[in-house]
């Protein structure tokens, strides 16, 4: 079981096409990436990063990333004539 747990909350920018980091609890920590999975591929080594300058108890400490994804895409129905 993880001693410590990263909750991170992610958001699809239709416009821009990729997904953001849109609030968590590790501060300092932004993200992008055009998809969840290249998301998921870049967080390692920047959480690692910022637990080595900002959360320096946190070495050797089993940390779980929660990423929590919403998507949101808007339509336009026509209405009848």
């Amino acid at each position: 079981m993880p001693q410590r747990l990263i909750v991170m909350r992610v958001a699809y920018d239709s416009e821009a096409r990729v997904w953001w980091r849109e609030s968590t609890d590790l501060e300092g920590l932004n993200a992008w990436a055009p998809s969840l999975e290249e998301f998921r591929d870049v967080l390692p080594p920047m959480v690692a990063d910022l637990i080595e300058i900002k959360e320096p108890s946190w070495k050797g400490v089993d940390i779980a990333i929660e990423i929590i994804a919403v998507g949101r895409e808007r339509i336009n129905i026509r209405a009848a004539a």
